[in-house]
């Protein structure tokens, strides 16, 4: 059995709870449209996307730490799911691009963070506009079952997350012009 698969076993952290996965990594050769809440590689959804290519109603993306998320930005009403990879929690391009995708993109489907995050880094995630979470580590499932949640109570930084506001704003971002 392949990492990949396993991830498909890992339990789902939604909203404070556990949930089943219902979404599966494509393997090899298979078709999208043979599997059910199928999640295709970066450059896969991008090649079939381009191509207009026959894609089931429901399909997700895998993000990768180099890939360029403004790639998905024209087809992202049509992606019900963006899963960001984050290779080792020490590597934070994952919350770029779930911020980017969600403050400037507008994305309105779920944004999964997989792989290897910490515990401690999950409010901050979420602030980035992450929705859930596929918990691959004993330890972070481990603290979750406890009911652990790290509270941070000051943010400085803008926020992708509903009902959360900073304490201060960054008045030397740049602005986008309408």
């Amino acid at each position: 059995m392949t990492a990949k698969n396993n991830q498909h076993r890992a339990p789902l952290y939604k909203d404070r709870a556990f949930h089943e996965n219902k979404w599966q990594m494509l393997e090899g050769d298979q078709s999208p449209v043979d599997v059910d809440r199928p999640i295709l590689t970066f450059a896969e959804a991008i090649r079939l996307l381009e191509l207009r290519a026959n894609l089931p109603q429901c399909f997700g993306v895998s993000v990768e730490p180099g890939d360029d998320v403004e790639a998905l930005a024209p087809y992202l009403d049509g992606i019900a799911l963006i899963a960001i990879s984050f290779p080792a929690f020490s590597d934070g391009r994952g919350f770029s691009s779930a911020r980017l995708l969600k403050e400037r993109y507008g994305y309105k489907g779920e944004i999964r963070a997989v792989g290897h995050f910490i515990l401690d880094q999950m409010p901050f995630l979420e602030r980035c506009g992450v929705d859930s979470f596929l918990i691959t580590s004993d330890k972070v499932r481990a603290g979750l079952e406890r009911g652990e949640w790290p509270e941070v109570t000051n943010y400085y930084q803008p926020t992708a997350h509903e009902g959360d506001a900073p304490i201060a704003s960054r008045t030397w971002l740049r602005q986008r012009r309408s």
